[in-house]
């Protein structure tokens, strides 16, 4: 079956301004009523109806009905990934390497540079440490297939820092390669986990409406004694 078709199609539902506004939202991996990404974009009612049909329908988004609400998120990973790649794309093509370490100096993108959510994964500077700290450590290893498991060490360490039953199995973390580092940070069942661990922790807290995280007074407690990340250099 010929893909292109397919693929324009895609491609133009992302292209929207309104609805390219709408997914950078849903990014932070989590779900949003219809209004609340009405206020967001700025339209109105029934025209985000009519974009958040077409991203349902086109496999980029996905409902969640609840009572007499309707919650929308991202569809998958694939599609976050998709979106975190065209980001990169998009702030390559500015002017190079020196406009872009530039652009993540503004004051306004610190914040996201230094520690984001990406689809419920902790990103940015932050996700890219602790991914070289949990190997580092020995907690996770790389298999020759490309794979990463979590080794007895990092089963102990964690089961005292995750939520019981977070998944340490299969698939759970998997390379993503970062917007504003351009290195890997770690996606997955196992890195969503992490990051609700450090929210309900108190370890980090979300700044407004924005992807970016803060680390609080107790998260930095935590990176001192090593269990969010060690200093990369």
């Amino acid at each position: 079956m010929n893909a292109e078709p397919r693929l324009a199609r895609v491609a133009a539902a992302i292209a929207d301004p309104t609805r390219a506004r709408v997914l950078a939202r849903l990014l932070d991996g989590r779900l949003h009523t219809a209004g609340e990404l009405a206020t967001h974009a700025g339209v109105s009612a029934a025209t985000m109806s009519a974009h958040l049909k077409l991203l349902v329908d086109e496999g980029l988004a996905k409902v969640r009905p609840q009572g007499r609400h309707r919650y929308f998120g991202l569809a998958d990973g694939d599609v976050a990934h998709a979106l975190e790649a065209l980001l990169r794309v998009a702030d390559g093509r500015d002017a190079g390497p020196s406009a872009d370490l530039k652009r993540w100096q503004k004051p306004a993108m610190r914040g996201l540079r230094h520690a984001r959510s990406c689809y419920g994964h902790l990103a940015g500077e932050l996700g890219v440490r602790w991914r070289e700290t949990l190997l580092a450590n020995g907690w996770v290893t790389a298999t020759p297939d490309g794979r990463y498991e979590v080794s007895a060490a990092g089963h102990e360490a964690l089961a005292a820092l995750m939520p019981e039953g977070a998944a340490c199995e299969g698939r759970a973390l998997y390379d993503c390669v970062d917007w504003s580092e351009r290195r890997d940070h770690f996606a997955g069942p196992l890195a969503v986990a992490w990051l609700e661990a450090m929210v309900s922790r108190g370890w980090v807290r979300r700044v407004g409406e924005s992807r970016a995280l803060a680390l609080t007074p107790p998260g930095v407690q935590a990176l001192m004694n090593g269990l969010l990340a060690r200093p990369v250099g």
